[in-house]
C-alpha cells in the first residue's frame, strides 16, 4: 500500500510539472502584437534608464531593480519628469555568497535586459502582488530607442500582425509594413491612438 501511494505521489508530481511547463513556455513565447500589449499594460513608459541594480528582497527572492526617468506615459498615470522604479525576478549575473557558493538565479532567458543610460519604451504589466513585475510579453514589451527608432529584442517581429478594428492613418499603415525598427514619434503616436481607442 505504501509503495502504491509513493508511486501515485511521484506520478502526481510529474503530472504537475508537465502541466506547469507548457504554461511557463507559453508565457515566454506567446507572440503579442502592439494592440494586445497596449491592452495588457498598466503603464507605457518612454524614458531613460537611470540605474539598474540587483539584490535579494525580504523574502530572499533575487531581483533586478530598474529606475526610469519618465519622459512620457502613454496611459497618463505617471508625470513627465517623475521617476519610476520596479523590480523583475532574477539577478543581473551570478553572485558569490561569500561562503564558497555562487548563487546562479539570474533573470530567466526571455526577460527584458536593462542598462543604465539607454532610452526605452517599456510596456509594464500591473503589479499582481508580491512586488515583482515584468514587461508585457517579457522581451517583447521592452523597446530600445536608437537614433530615433524603436525596436524590441525580437526586431519587432509580429508587432503589427493581426491588428483588428484600428482606425489607421496612411503614416501608420506605412510604419506597419516595416518589420524592423520604426520611427519613435510614429510609434508613440500609434500607441496613444490605441490607448485612446480603449
Amino acid at each position: 500500500m505504501r509503495a502504491w501511494s509513493s508511486r501515485l505521489l511521484a506520478l502526481a508530481a510529474i503530472g504537475a510539472s508537465i502541466a506547469v511547463t507548457p504554461t511557463a513556455m507559453a508565457q515566454k513565447h506567446l507572440p503579442q502584437n502592439l494592440q494586445q500589449m497596449v491592452t495588457a499594460s498598466s503603464s507605457i513608459i518612454a524614458g531613460e534608464v537611470l540605474s539598474v541594480t540587483d539584490g535579494f528582497d525580504g523574502r530572499n527572492r533575487p531581483y533586478t531593480e530598474v529606475t526610469i526617468r519618465v519622459s512620457m506615459d502613454a496611459k497618463g498615470k505617471l508625470e513627465q519628469g517623475s521617476v519610476y522604479t520596479f523590480r523583475q525576478f532574477g539577478l543581473l549575473k551570478p553572485r558569490s555568497m561569500g561562503n564558497g557558493k555562487v548563487y546562479l538565479g539570474v533573470s530567466p532567458e526571455g526577460f527584458a535586459k536593462w542598462h543604465a543610460g539607454e532610452q526605452v519604451v517599456a510596456f509594464m504589466n500591473p503589479d499582481f502582488g508580491g512586488g515583482l513585475r515584468s514587461t508585457v510579453g517579457l522581451e517583447q514589451g521592452k523597446f530600445n530607442v536608437t537614433n530615433g527608432k524603436v525596436a524590441n529584442d525580437l526586431g519587432n517581429s509580429g508587432l503589427f500582425d493581426n491588428m483588428n478594428n484600428v482606425d489607421l492613418a496612411d503614416e501608420d499603415r506605412n510604419m506597419m509594413t516595416n518589420p524592423t525598427a520604426v520611427e519613435l514619434s510614429s510609434f508613440m503616436g500609434l500607441v496613444v491612438k490605441l490607448v485612446e481607442a480603449k
